[in-house]
């Protein structure tokens, strides 16, 4: 008989815990969409979610913990392979910079209105009053687009390789093998990749499409795409209707209103 991996659904990072939110690379990653709005450069980190967590923890928030909690089986989903990801994936230093996925639609709120408390309560922000929430489809392309209302996908061109031939995000390209073919060895990515990872768009925003879905204000949808989805819903006019519970290929960016400057 296999051995049983874990016992419960959900565990908490067991990264070092992190004391506080890093404001000056919070300041750093805000893009501009317009005046008043800017979206985080990248998908939130294992990193930012562990902070999250570990704040949580140590404020003794059990009930609000309890919601926010990843649930780390959905790697042992029948659509995947990924067995060895629910001990590693949201546990090991090396997964710091990936994009926190198997997070509820609920727990990304919460991460949110966390992340606001944190930012305006911080002497050293940016901007005296922010925000943070998810944001709304039409937000969502805007921010995507980069100011071309015709594009197809978050990038200038309009095919899915640069003219170099590199892949320009990291979404399925075949059933059976995602590690890529021959001529894209700039995919080096099985599941996930690095929030850090292709090229940001126009507005300094990366992996808008592909890498993680995101999450909207709307539970029922995600947009742009995964890297366990195919090329269809990389176009920023495709959506996924879901139903808000945590899945392996479903992240977040959260977005900004600037109250006051």
């Amino acid at each position: 008989m296999m051995k049983k991996i874990l016992t419960l659904a959900t565990i908490l990072f067991s990264f070092t815990a992190f004391a506080q939110v890093n404001i000056k690379e919070l300041n750093k990653s805000l893009a501009k969409v317009s005046e008043t709005l800017y979206a985080l450069e990248c998908e939130v980190s294992n990193k930012d979610y562990a902070t999250f967590l570990n704040a949580l923890k140590k404020a003794n928030k059990t009930d609000l913990l309890a919601i926010a909690q990843i649930d780390t089986m959905q790697w042992r989903d029948k659509q995947n392979y990924n067995a060895p990801y629910t001990i590693y994936y949201h546990r090991h230093p090396a997964y710091e910079g990936y994009p926190a996925v198997n997070i509820s639609h609920k727990g990304a709120l919460l991460y949110c209105e966390w992340l606001t408390a944190e930012y305006n309560s911080n002497p050293n922000r940016k901007f005296k009053k922010v925000v943070f929430r998810l944001p709304t489809e039409k937000e969502w392309i805007i921010a995507a687009q980069a100011g071309d209302n015709i594009a197809i996908y978050s990038w200038t061109e309009k095919e899915l390789r640069n003219k170099k031939g590199y892949l320009m995000a990291n979404f399925k390209r075949a059933d059976g093998d995602t590690m890529g073919v021959a001529g894209a060895l700039n995919d080096n990515a099985d599941v996930t990749a690095p929030v850090y990872s292709y090229w940001p768009n126009k507005f300094g925003i990366y992996c808008m499409s592909g890498n993680v879905a995101e999450m909207l204000n709307e539970q029922t949808i995600v947009k742009g795409g995964s890297w366990s989805q195919k090329s269809e819903f990389l176009r920023i006019d495709s959506r996924e209707n879901v139903d808000g519970s945590p899945k392996s290929h479903i992240g977040f960016r959260p977005f900004v209103d600037i109250i006051e400057k």
